[in-house]
C-alpha cells in the first residue's frame, strides 16, 4: 500500500506540473501548482517524513501560492481567447485524480498496513525538527536570509507595480 501512497502523490505532482506548464491562464497555472506542491508533500509523508510534509502544505502551498495569486490578481495580465476551453471529460477526469488519492491515504491509514515490500532508505532523522532547523540554520543560513530577502524585494516590487497608474497595452 505504501507503493500506491508514494506513485499516486508521484502522478499528482507529474499531473499538477505538466497542467502548471501548458495552462493559459495564469491564475490556473498557479492552482495546478498547488495541486503539485501538495503531491510533493504526499511524497514527503510516503518517506516517513511528516514535518517536510506539513512545511510543504504550510509554507509552499499556503504563503508562497498567496503571495503568487496576489501578484496575479494586482498585475491584471491580459485574457487570452483560448482560456476555459479544456475538454469537460478531461477536467473531470482530473479533478477526481486528487479526491482518488485521498480515498487511497484513509483506506491506507485505516487498513494498518506494514512496511514490507516497500522500504525507503533515508538517513538517520531525515525530516525530523532537529535535522530541518540544523541544516537551514546551520549550513545555508546565508541562503536562507538571501531569499527571504529577495522575497520582501519581490513583494514591494509587485505592490510598485501595481500602484503606478499607465496604460496597458490589453486593456
Amino acid at each position: 500500500m505504501e507503493a500506491f501512497l508514494f506513485y499516486s502523490c508521484g502522478l499528482l505532482l507529474l499531473v499538477g506540473g505538466i497542467l502548471m506548464v501548458t495552462s493559459r491562464s495564469a491564475v490556473g497555472a498557479a492552482l495546478w501548482l498547488v495541486l503539485a506542491f501538495l503531491g510533493s508533500s504526499g511524497l514527503f509523508a510516503s518517506l516517513h517524513a511528516p514535518f517536510l510534509a506539513v512545511l510543504q502544505v504550510l509554507v509552499y502551498a499556503g504563503a508562497i501560492m498567496v503571495l503568487f495569486l496576489f501578484v496575479i490578481m494586482m498585475l491584471e495580465g491580459p485574457t487570452l481567447p483560448a482560456e476555459g476551453k479544456r475538454p469537460k471529460a478531461v477536467m473531470g477526469l482530473l479533478a477526481a485524480l486528487p479526491v482518488a488519492v485521498i480515498f487511497g491515504l484513509v483506506a491506507w491509514r485505516l487498513l494498518g498496513t506494514t512496511n514490507a515490500g516497500f522500504t525507503a532508505v533515508v538517513g538517520e532523522g531525515f525530516g525530523q525538527p532537529m535535522a530541518v532547523s540544523g541544516r537551514l540554520l546551520g549550513d545555508y543560513m546565508l541562503a536562507f536570509e538571501l531569499i527571504s530577502v529577495v522575497l520582501v524585494v519581490a513583494i514591494i516590487g509587485a505592490l510598485a507595480l501595481g500602484r503606478v497608474e499607465r496604460s496597458k497595452p490589453w486593456k
